[in-house]
């Protein structure tokens, strides 16, 4: 809604000037409404109101009777009219009354044209409340009754009119002293035509309270226009969808309005090709909220016919699609993910076989070295060329391993093992190697929980997990913590972000923690720690948490990680317990 005062000119213009500001600028503001026709003009009618106007002898004390009052004599004449200003004086009375008083003449259309040039004079009450200054009395005069010749135009005219009109009624009269008698006789058939047209009106109601009631029910909006698009008629999901305060403040509005800019022309082009008489079809576009916000929907459009055929106007029925839309994307978005998950399978299977293939190859080159070793001193075994190439097939061999490990795909053998008896066997390693202002703390049982696993690969979590942990502490240093307990699976928070798949077994879990008080993983790292060759400290190599992935996988077990940029990291591994 355009909230501006009407363009209505005051002659001479005026404005408020320092002497009481908000009561002139109120008394403006009146008078540009007034004359405007404006019905604002009744929002600052206080709520304890009283008033008179013209030459009335009675006192208006209900403020609903005086906006009653005041929208008669707006619609009485509902063009603008022009003022022209003699005189305002506005006094204070008390820090919260203040009475504006101004003279004008008014330039009135009255009824059957007659231009009527007086004098009005308007006083008006101010009374400062707690929403702020409101009128609380209004008296306005304005004398109808004083039309005098020479200001009223056109008076003689009409005068003449009436005497030719009063002759023909003298005539009329003897005409209707003889239809007297027939009009007596269609009394009954007026009688029935009344019943029918009640009964009409009745239908016609019923008609459009089921028209109301789908327009109130039904979720799409459903616009009404005219052929050049220009809104009649907004439904209430309408209001709701393009953000109005009111259907109103879309009617006069062009439907393609709320179409974003991009798709305008496009839009525009479609319900011409419809007008024209060519292909229809639904339209899919952007809508443009009242607050700027943009959203997808979908357009069907219908012509509006007259008893004739001919188009008169035409209805829009407009869904919002951004559900739809986002849910296209997402699965967009999911089918590509799982191209590249099979991509990923693939490249698994064939990275796999080439590790199998390459492991067998450095097996037969370092039975071949081992030979060649055998004959030489023991001085020539360690320095020599074929000692350095030994070492390189042993590192070698140690990558397609890891390879192999990750992939789920180690000839390791599992066993039978003590969980909390294998975590200990690797603590004189761990204290070994820490950095001494690293704490290594553990609460380890006694013994239990028996798990099966390969007690090497077991190890090598351990340890990969508490280095990982020291090294994410600061240089004045940290605590990494080690325990093992044992859970339900149904006590393991489905919060975690791992595992990434698989399902937990209706069987008790052993539980070892590695925590560390280090800088932790940032939001947008978390999800690729377990990525082959990714390292947020060393990008671009490092395969330790994609090994123990793979370990803990061929377990059947899973892993999650609970962590945040400088609050550390909390490794959870969860192994199925052993049965028996």
């Amino acid at each position: 809604m355009d909230h501006r005062l009407p363009d209505i000119q005051i002659y001479p213009p005026f404005a408020p000037d320092a002497d009481h500001p908000v009561i002139r600028q109120m008394l403006a503001d009146y008078l540009r409404m007034y004359a405007g026709r404006d019905d604002r003009l009744t929002g600052h009618f206080s709520e304890d109101f009283s008033g008179f106007t013209g030459g009335g002898n009675f006192l208006v004390k209900d403020r609903a009777e005086w906006v009653a009052i005041t929208r008669q004599d707006f619609a009485q004449v509902k063009e603008p009219i022009r003022i022209e200003l003699k005189d305002v004086s506005v006094q204070s009375l008390t820090d919260t009354i203040a009475v504006a008083t101004s003279f004008f003449t008014i330039h009135l259309p009255i009824k059957d044209h007659i231009l009527s040039r007086e004098t009005a004079r308007l006083v008006l009450i101010f009374r400062l409340e707690a929403t702020g200054w409101k009128i609380s009395h209004s008296s306005i005069s304005i004398p109808y009754h004083l039309v005098r010749e020479g200001e009223v135009y056109p008076l003689k005219e009409l005068e003449e009119r009436n005497q030719s009109l009063e002759r023909v009624v003298a005539e009329r009269t003897n005409q209707l002293s003889a239809a007297n008698v027939n009009l007596h006789r269609a009394n009954e058939d007026l009688a029935r035509k009344i019943t029918e047209h009640r009964q009409a009106e009745e239908a016609l109601q019923r008609s459009e309270e089921t028209y109301r009631s789908i327009l109130n029910a039904s979720p799409d909006d459903i616009t009404i226009t005219d052929l050049q698009c220009r809104i009649l008629m907004l439904s209430p999901a309408a209001v709701t969808m393009f953000g109005f305060a009111r259907a109103e403040d879309g009617y006069g509005r062009l439907f393609t309005d709320f179409i974003i800019p991009e798709d305008r022309v496009r839009a525009t082009a479609h319900i011409a090709l419809q007008i024209q008489g060519g292909a229809g079809g639904p339209g899919e576009y952007h809508g443009l909220r009242r607050d700027g916000s943009t959203f997808a929907f979908e357009a069907n459009s219908e012509f509006i016919r007259d008893a004739a055929g001919v188009p008169t106007g035409m209805v829009f029925i407009v869904r919002d699609i951004t559900e739809r839309k986002q849910a296209e994307a997402e699965r967009e978005k999911l089918e590509l993910q799982n191209q590249q998950l099979q991509k990923s399978e693939s490249l698994g299977r064939m990275a796999g076989a080439i590790a199998h293939h390459l492991n067998n190859q450095l097996h037969a080159v370092m039975m071949s070295l081992e030979q060649a070793l055998g004959p030489l001193p023991p001085a020539a075994r360690e320095t020599g060329s074929l000692a350095i190439a030994m070492q390189s097939a042993r590192k070698a061999a140690e990558v397609s391993g890891l390879m192999l490990t990750y992939l789920g795909k180690s000839p390791a053998t599992p066993e039978r093992l003590d969980f909390s008896a294998t975590c200990r066997l690797s603590l004189p390693l761990l204290h070994a190697v820490r950095p001494r202002n690293v704490a290594v703390e553990t609460e380890l049982p006694a013994a239990g929980p028996a798990i099966k696993a390969n007690a090497n690969q077991l190890q090598q979590v351990l340890t990969n997990l508490a280095t990982n942990g020291w090294e994410a502490c600061p240089a004045t240093g940290g605590t990494v913590r080690l325990s093992v307990t044992t859970v339900a699976a149904s006590a393991i928070s489905t919060l975690h972000r791992f595992p990434l798949d698989g399902r937990l077994q209706d069987t008790p879990y052993a539980c070892l923690e590695v925590t560390d008080t280090g800088c932790g993983i940032a939001e947008h790292d978390i999800g690729k720690i377990f990525d082959p060759f990714y390292s947020s400290k060393f990008p671009g190599r490092g395969m330790g948490l994609a090994v123990v992935l793979g370990i803990i996988r061929s377990c059947g077990g899973i892993i999650t990680v609970e962590s945040a940029a400088d609050r550390g990291s909390s490794f959870r591994v969860y192994l199925p317990v052993a049965a028996g």
